[in-house]
């Protein structure tokens, strides 16, 4: 079975647990190279893809060893991929891409737009966790994103602290709400000035990307379905 151009297959799901399983050093080289060598971005982004293929079809594996995973994981950690998603209650991405314990860096901020918090944490992930897929995920009918387009075309300013995700949103989303495009448009074009924007952060995540160690994508998460479709 194929989805969104990537082949399905058990080993490909199933790999992430060996991933995370796998001991992390916490020098940049030596982390990034043993995770290297289990998981490139290609395959990081392929297993992603088929964990929500099994998502959409309702096809969950049964929890077992929780607490051997547990253990196995008190004293280090070897996240294959980072999701930069939304702190939207509906959206999970472990549940989404069907994904355990110590196999995801998750960071969740309304909008899911990075400032220079969120970038750290994905320095982080990249720098000492050896991570080698960073995603941006938005999501359909976004709160966030909603606030700053009506803002946008009415020409108001947020109220104070949602204000903050307005200089941070409005930017990526101008073109659309001054053309009245869609909320889904205006999304889309969050996530892809939020990617743009991690792809050319130095030094860290601009340079991997450049040397092709780390990938950045942007995606699309449909509540009605639950499938997520990547954004170019």
């Amino acid at each position: 079975m194929k989805h969104d151009g990537f082949e399905l297959n058990r080993s490909a799901f199933l790999a992430g647990s060996l991933a995370a399983m796998s001991v992390a050093l916490p020098q940049r080289a030596q982390s990034a190279e043993s995770v290297g060598a289990t998981v490139s971005p290609d395959e990081a982004l392929a297993q992603m893809m088929a964990g929500n293929a099994h998502f959409v079809a309702n096809e969950f594996p049964p929890l077992s060893s929780i607490t051997e995973k547990r253990a196995l994981l008190e004293n280090t950690q070897t996240p294959f991929a980072a999701v930069l998603t939304c702190a939207d209650s509906r959206v999970i991405p472990e549940f989404i891409f069907i994904q355990g314990l110590g196999q995801l860096f998750v960071v969740r901020v309304a909008g899911n737009f990075p400032d220079g918090l969120v970038i750290g944490s994905l320095e982080y992930a990249v720098e000492h966790l050896g991570t080698r897929l960073v995603m941006v995920l938005g999501h359909q009918n976004c709160g966030a994103v909603t606030a700053v387009y009506k803002a946008l075309q009415e020409k108001e300013a947020l109220p104070k602290h949602l204000n903050s995700l307005q200089e941070l949103i409005a930017p990526g989303i101008a073109s659309v709400a001054k053309t009245g495009g869609t909320i889904r448009q205006a999304v889309e074009a969050n996530v892809r000035a939020a990617t743009a924007l991690l792809r050319t952060t130095p030094p860290v995540i601009e340079e991997d990307v450049e040397s092709r160690r780390v990938r950045v994508v942007g995606a699309y998460y449909t509540l009605a379905n639950g499938r997520v479709t990547q954004i170019d």
